[in-house]
């Protein structure tokens, strides 16, 4: 699984699941200024531990890991084992 990847599935979850129907994001939009609040922020926390498979530590809860997309994949990408 690559970033891009990653990206997709979590946009098309918080498009679909979270925002209002007329808000669209891409990797880079910063998620706080698209309307993701806390609540909605552990949504998506859940959502990734069960669609990934990874848990995320008390140390990777900190607002730069949940600014964008971008900063989610990467947050994903280094909490999943290595698959090479």
């Amino acid at each position: 699984m690559n970033a891009d990847m990653i990206i997709a599935e979590i946009k098309n979850y918080i498009e679909k699941n979270i925002l209002d129907k007329s808000v669209h994001i891409d990797a880079a939009t910063n998620l706080k200024k698209a309307g993701i609040d806390s609540f909605s922020t552990v949504e998506i926390i859940l959502f990734i531990e069960r669609k990934f498979g990874v848990a995320i530590p008390d140390e990777k809860l900190i607002p730069d890991n949940f600014n964008t997309l971008q900063s989610l994949s990467a947050t994903v990408l280094e909490l999943m084992p290595d698959t090479n």
